[in-house]
């Protein structure tokens, strides 16, 4: 376990303070973290009205969601643990919207007079807006914690709990915000190496103690090439500190965001410890490599005024398909066809591009076979220079076809001349 250094003094906490609020921490530890793939939300902060209730009295509840998804190359990826209550938000951006289907505020002590949202639309990159819900305070004094349950289409399900003050002599107690970025490069091509950086920052208003993160890669693909555990004693309020990790990559690693679990442990000033499970998406972006494998013309031997059919077979040697692959011979000044489609060719793979040509003169000949293909980096041209040579036709084969000539009309003229005589 690697140790990182944060120096700074522990505060401590009346016991009457910890008695009071040990029922309340237990049930924020029971709290699911987030680390959905698709679009989501998260509670960025709330405010109740008044601050201190009379049992039996009626307030509000004004909640702020805000928009949060799964990570995109080069987007920061956020941990959030609420300051004074312990909550527990996954957050990572992305482009799409998350629909909201409702929002409720559930409560077994905290009567809800009006907690219902339903159908309330999507939200955008970004964007937050609030909901208010009323409340009547329970006849017992004391410090509770209804629920805001937010439901997302195809995404987590948020439980965000609210502190209610109801004439309590306990002020609810301080706690530490960890919010973690990181920053990934904005794709890897399987078998290269790669660096992720964690800031984990402390925004709130209490010092986060006995730190742990734990990285998991969950693929075989990934391998850590740094400390897989870190430990930092404190993290005041307002420090940061930072995690540079380097991970190594297989040929075979699967295409996509390849996920990396990051475990963050730690414990507030009332030793009350609490854990974020979140995920870090790794864009593993293959290339494709197009080449020429092999070149074969039929017939064999080229002479001129031939017809030709030259296959010439291409070779994916990379590792992602290579997609919409078009070949053009440039350079050669035979007739005929001189583009030839492929479509798609898997790694490993190879396949034939055929053009049928007229050899219209002997020599040798240089041509350049241009192919052009695309894969996930964009369009792609390779230029490759190559030879063909065409032969001059045998004078052989004009005396053959002129002895014949010749004997044909020797032999007609001898007909002739002995049908004459014998007349």
């Amino acid at each position: 376990m690697t140790r990182v250094s944060a120096a700074a003094p522990r505060k401590g906490v009346g016991r009457h303070t910890l008695d009071c609020l040990a029922g309340a921490l237990m049930l924020m530890l029971l709290l699911v973290p987030a680390a959905a793939a698709a679009p989501s939300v998260f509670v960025s902060n709330y405010t109740v009205t008044p601050a201190v209730l009379m049992p039996g009295d009626e307030g509000t509840i004004t909640v702020v969601l805000t928009s949060t998804s799964v990570p995109t190359a080069g987007s920061p990826f956020n941990i959030r643990f609420d300051p004074g209550t312990g909550g527990v938000n996954a957050s990572t951006e992305t482009e799409e919207n998350a629909y909201i289907e409702n929002v409720l505020l559930m409560s077994t002590d905290v009567e809800v007079m009006t907690g219902s949202f339903q159908d309330i639309g999507e939200i955008g990159p970004g964007q937050s807006f609030p909901l208010t819900f009323r409340i009547r305070a329970p006849g017992e004094e004391g410090i509770y914690y209804p629920e805001v349950w937010v439901s997302v289409r195809d995404g987590a399900r948020v439980r965000y709990p609210v502190p209610v003050n109801v004439n309590s002599a306990y002020a609810l107690i301080k706690r530490p915000a960890l919010r973690v970025e990181r920053t990934v490069p904005a794709s890897v091509d399987p078998g290269d190496p790669f660096n992720v950086t964690l800031t984990i920052h402390n925004d709130g208003q209490a010092g986060a103690n006995d730190i742990t993160v734990a990285v998991n890669a969950t693929t075989g693909g990934i391998a850590p090439q740094s400390p897989e555990n870190y430990y930092i004693p404190k993290l005041g309020a307002g420090e940061d500190t930072v995690l540079n990790l380097i991970f190594a990559t297989d040929t075979n690693v699967p295409l996509g965001l390849v996920p990396i679990l990051v475990t963050v442990d730690y414990r507030g000033a009332d030793l009350a410890p609490s854990r974020q499970v979140a995920t870090i998406g790794i864009p593993i972006v293959g290339s494709a490599e197009m080449g020429v494998a092999s070149i074969r013309t039929e017939p064999a031997r080229i002479t001129a005024g031939d017809t030709v059919d030259l296959t010439i077979r291409l070779e994916n040697t990379g590792t992602a398909d290579a997609d919409s692959i078009r070949t053009t011979i440039e350079g050669l000044a035979f007739t005929g066809s001189k583009e030839a489609f492929l479509g798609t060719i898997e790694p490993g793979n190879d396949g034939p591009a055929i053009f049928s040509l007229e050899a219209d003169e002997a020599g040798e000949f240089d041509y350049t076979l241009i192919i052009r293909y695309t894969d996930g980096y964009g369009e792609h041209m390779v230029r490759q220079p190559l030879h063909l040579a065409v032969a001059r036709k045998s004078p052989v084969a004009a005396i053959a076809v002129a002895a014949a000539v010749l004997i044909v009309a020797a032999a007609v003229a001898i007909y002739r001349y002995r049908r004459r005589r014998e007349e």
